[in-house]
């Protein structure tokens, strides 16, 4: 099919266009294969597909795969861990960090199985668990000692692996409290 219909074309649409007149009829859907002037054909559906999503601790994955489990792309890209060389205890990571790197391997997958977005009919998501700190707009706020801590920027997720509460911890966990044992 050729492109630049006069009524648009989108990307990934499941029609083709033989022939375009340089009338501006409206198209009529006909077999594919059809060779009269300003002729849609369609295409069959495509297959669903479905991208699965992990953000782990050092890097975010997806898969893009078919109805059947399938795996047919996948990508994977490192997340930025934040460490303090004065406090072992600490692991910060960013929610921007990690949603550009979440992008990057979805757009890759379909860029390399050739898939386009409107065929993705399901998306899964998981995450470690970590905790991720926001203002009332969902802007980032650091969570780093000094003097960006809670202003807006990178550095706003407290990763799993940090300890910085140890002490407070050690309080909770010294009351005995009946609440501890679930």
């Amino acid at each position: 099919g050729t492109s630049g219909a006069p009524w648009g074309s989108r990307a990934g649409s499941p029609y083709t266009y033989d022939q375009v007149s340089s009338s501006r009829r409206e198209p009529r859907a006909t077999s594919i294969g059809s060779s009269a002037p300003w002729i849609l054909t369609t295409t069959m559906p495509q297959t669903p597909y479905y991208i699965g999503i992990d953000v782990g601790t050092g890097s975010v994955r997806a898969g893009l795969v078919k109805p059947d489990g399938t795996l047919v792309a996948s990508r994977t890209e490192e997340t930025i861990t934040w460490r303090d060389s004065e406090d072992h205890r600490i692991f910060e990571q960013s929610t921007n960090n990690i949603w550009d790197g979440m992008c990057k391997c979805i757009k890759a997958c379909l860029q390399e199985a050739n898939v386009a977005a409107s065929d993705v009919k399901g998306i899964g998501f998981d995450a470690t668990c970590s905790l991720a700190v926001s203002d009332m707009n969902g802007d980032p706020v650091v969570v780093t000692k000094g003097e960006q801590l809670g202003q807006n920027g990178d550095r706003n997720i407290i990763l799993w692996a940090d300890h910085r509460a140890e002490k407070e911890a050690d309080l909770i966990n010294s009351t005995g409290s009946v609440v501890l044992d679930y």
